[in-house]
């Protein structure tokens, strides 16, 4: 009896294993940083303390997610490019305004429906990834800079606070238009599916 192979990981698979994955090492990470913190990071006061130990573990596990995600987000690129791959730029225009209005390009069997139903799907699943990696990478930047937002250094304390208002400002900008092209992706895939059922 000949042994089966495993089938392909599903874009909905690989994003889940990718979220699993990273929590697990985020909390790994955040553990490991807090340990760290407590025995290296001695201030003057335990408000200094806690908040160096906050920082380091934020920082460690910030980063760590990052890389996390990375590995998914690198491993994947390829097949987010696939479904536009040969496409002419009116084409490409097409599918983008497909996928943001919900509106499935008829006919469903077509290469363009194909196309958008595939980019659709991976965006749904990859999108989400890309932003959870950005916000993890700006808690691994902001961490280390928590016990300087006190400081009685006055250049210190301002550095530091121009880049975590910074890191917040791109995250409150970024964060709902990745989100509302995700549910954009979501409702796109679902129309279309139901349209090719019709179709049947």
């Amino acid at each position: 009896m000949t042994p089966m192979t495993g089938a392909p990981l599903t874009p909905e698979a690989v994003a889940g294993r990718a979220w699993r994955r990273t929590a697990v090492i985020v909390a790994v990470g955040v553990v490991l940083g807090a340990i760290g913190g407590s025995l290296f990071a001695r201030q003057d006061s335990a408000l200094e303390t806690t908040l160096a130990i906050l920082g380091i573990a934020a920082g460690v596990g910030g980063i760590l997610g990052t890389l996390s995600m990375i590995a998914t987000t690198l491993r994947r690129s390829s097949d987010m490019q696939a479904p536009i791959d040969g496409l002419s730029r009116f084409g490409r225009k097409t599918l983008a305004r497909a996928i943001a209005s919900g509106t499935p390009i008829e006919p469903a069997d077509s290469d363009l429906a194909r196309r958008a139903f595939d980019l659709a799907r991976l965006r749904a699943a990859y999108q989400p990834v890309a932003l959870g990696q950005f916000l993890l990478l700006s808690v691994g930047i902001a961490g280390p800079q928590i016990p300087n937002l006190f400081d009685d250094n006055s250049f210190m304390a301002g550095f530091s606070r121009i880049i975590c208002v910074a890191l917040l400002v791109v995250a409150a900008a970024m964060s709902p238009v990745i989100l509302r092209q995700t549910r954009a992706a979501r409702r796109y895939v679902q129309a279309a599916t139901e349209a090719a059922a019709r179709q049947r």
